[in-house]
């Protein structure tokens, strides 16, 4: 769907990929939505829920990642958010029974709190440094003690940025971490990683990369607080 260019990033790159996304919601849906290569790790996140928990499917998409917790333990409360409407649309119409809501990941207001599950798909390779602090900042408010992390994420050299830009001329801007700065930048921020594998993309990605995925386990506020201090 798109092919790659160099370019430094605007003001507010996020923002330019959600549209993009919202513009191409249906092709992004068709693309992916019936895609199984992850739902291992799906699982590995469902298997730690307890009975009528609750988990928040952070930058949702069409819906991948609920409508397998709904369809492997439908007794989850499940919420799903992403900032690209139509991309809202498209997880409404797939995963029916499912709260959606259009929200910024940078932020997480207003869906509910105490979540005891929260699956990140492919969202912080779109998100600067900054942002990537500010996510995790508002994840963790969300989030019960103990709560548990699914983190999947595109690899590659360390502080590389690049637009990827379709024949339209409609285009996202991603920012490119190693899988060891993926790992420091979950841990930095109060969670403990407990498994960690890196895989190759699917077959129809637009470009092949190496993934990875992380389940990470929210360490409570008093701990990460000591272990701050002990650091310090």
């Amino acid at each position: 769907m798109f092919a790659i260019g160099w370019a430094m990033p605007a003001s507010d790159v996020c923002r330019e990929s959600v549209e993009t996304f919202n513009k191409l919601a249906d092709r992004y849906a068709a693309k992916y939505f019936a895609l199984t290569q992850y739902d291992r790790y799906y699982a590995m996140l469902a298997d730690r829920m307890p009975t009528g928990g609750s988990v928040i499917d952070i930058a949702c998409g069409p819906g991948n990642v609920a409508a397998h917790l709904k369809r492997v333990r439908p007794d989850l409360s499940l919420v799903g958010i992403d900032m690209a409407p139509r991309m809202i649309d498209e997880a409404r119409r797939r995963v029916p029974d499912v709260a959606f809501h259009v929200a910024d990941c940078r932020e997480i207001t207003g869906v509910g709190c105490g979540f005891h599950g929260a699956a990140f798909a492919f969202g912080l390779s779109y998100l600067p440094d900054a942002d990537a602090r500010r996510f995790f900042a508002a994840l963790r408010r969300v989030l019960a003690d103990d709560a548990f992390l699914l983190l999947t994420s595109v690899t590659g050299p360390e502080g590389a940025a690049r637009y990827e830009q379709s024949s339209s001329g409609d285009r996202v801007f991603m920012f490119y971490r190693s899988p060891d700065a993926i790992v420091e930048l979950v841990e930095s921020h109060g969670f403990s990683v407990e498994f960690c594998e890196q895989m190759p993309s699917p077959s129809n990605a637009s470009f092949a990369t190496t993934d990875l995925a992380i389940l990470a386990k929210r360490v409570p506020a008093s701990a990460a607080s000591t272990s701050d201090d002990e650091a310090g």
